[in-house]
């Protein structure tokens, strides 16, 4: 559930039940707006959280990496008010309620960030009020409700994980020798007559393994998959849904001690080994199977409801929304007026001394 939750906790942000009301919306999910208020304040909160937990000088090591950073996070909060108001309305339609214990929680660590004197500041400062933290809270504990009624209804019956138990019972252990068919710094595929080469070239590795030479030597010296080159082409131990699937396709029909001949992959040509095959027991697996399949139920649930929902955004009412005052410029701005205050200050006490002297 942790994993689950924390992936739909990343889509919260405050955002209002509201339906459309005109063009002040920046996007609409299944015809609720999210407005530009709602928009500004989620970039004020979401560059308030940086700040206080990175400093003000993030913004500079942002621009350094990225030099349109603003119009990344600009999306990315957009991208979550987006989800956001998915799975609300998901709750709206399921009448799910916030989940009271996370509620609770969510409150109270609200109320303990604020003990800190710098986080009250801050917050002071950042346009934000009392009453959108609140919205936030009462938003992720609803997303809690949404996620435990998501694992509720993705929890496999004993039938069903009996039935994925028998598609998943083995594993294999195995080890190959790797030709690659791609040129390292292009990501390209090798043209055809390249190809051929290699294709010689592994053909001539198989007959070696076939004949009964060493076949960890053989991956030492010809494989080119450095994480199991060293390691005699080892892979260890896998079970169905770890390898891409030419390669599992054969790896599991083979027999134990069985040597492939050249199998073909985006990655290239492998020449696969198995050392073993290992039969789970249903009674030692059944509970991480269990949790297993209904990550992967769950999962799937996740997408179909976003995929189901209808998400219009318009970019353009987007760029009109200013990404707003940095810690880092407010402070530049302060020490601007501070510089002007004090050049003022002077100013007046120089024409009072002429005034005097006069």
């Amino acid at each position: 559930m942790k994993k689950l939750l924390a992936i739909l906790l990343a889509c919260v942000v405050g955002v209002s039940a509201v339906g459309c009301t005109g063009n002040n919306a920046v996007a609409t999910v299944d015809g609720k707006e999210i407005t530009t208020k709602e928009f500004e304040e989620q970039l004020k909160f979401s560059k308030w959280i940086t700040e206080l937990q990175y400093g003000d000088d993030i913004w500079g090591t942002m621009k350094k990496q990225d030099p349109k950073y603003q119009e990344t996070i600009k999306n990315q909060v957009m991208d979550s008010l987006v989800q956001s108001q998915i799975f609300l309305q998901y709750a709206e339609k399921n009448n799910i309620k916030p989940d009271q214990k996370q509620l609770e929680d969510f409150k109270a660590q609200n109320k303990k960030m604020f003990e800190d004197a710098k986080a009250k500041e801050s917050f002071a400062k950042s346009g934000l009020d009392e009453k959108f933290m609140d919205n936030y809270a009462k938003q992720a504990a609803t997303i809690t409700g949404v996620v435990k009624f998501i694992e509720k209804k993705s929890t496999p019956d004993e039938k069903k994980l009996k039935k994925y138990y028998d598609e998943n019972s083995e594993k294999i252990d195995a080890s190959h020798i790797l030709l690659v068919t791609t040129d390292e710094k292009t990501g390209k595929t090798y043209p055809d007559e390249k190809k051929a080469e290699i294709k010689k070239k592994a053909d001539e590795v198989y007959e070696k393994a076939k004949s009964g030479e060493d076949f960890a030597k053989l991956a030492k010296e010809y494989s080119q998959d450095p994480g199991s080159k060293e390691s005699g082409g080892s892979l260890g131990e896998f079970s169905k849904g770890s390898m891409v699937e030419e390669f599992e396709k054969v790896a599991f029909s083979m027999k134990e001690g069985e040597i492939s001949q050249p199998v073909e992959t985006q990655f290239g040509y492998h020449i696969i080994k198995v050392n073993k095959k290992i039969k789970l027991d249903y009674d030692k697996v059944k509970a991480e199977m269990k949790q297993e399949l209904t990550q992967k139920n769950s999962q799937e649930m996740i997408s179909k409801i976003q995929d189901t929902a209808k998400v219009e955004k318009f970019e353009d009412k987007i760029k009109e929304v200013p990404f707003g005052s940095t810690g880092a410029e407010k402070k530049d701005t302060n020490k601007a007026e501070e510089k002007k205050d004090t050049k003022k200050t002077e100013e007046k006490k120089d024409t009072k001394k002429i005034e005097e002297k006069k």
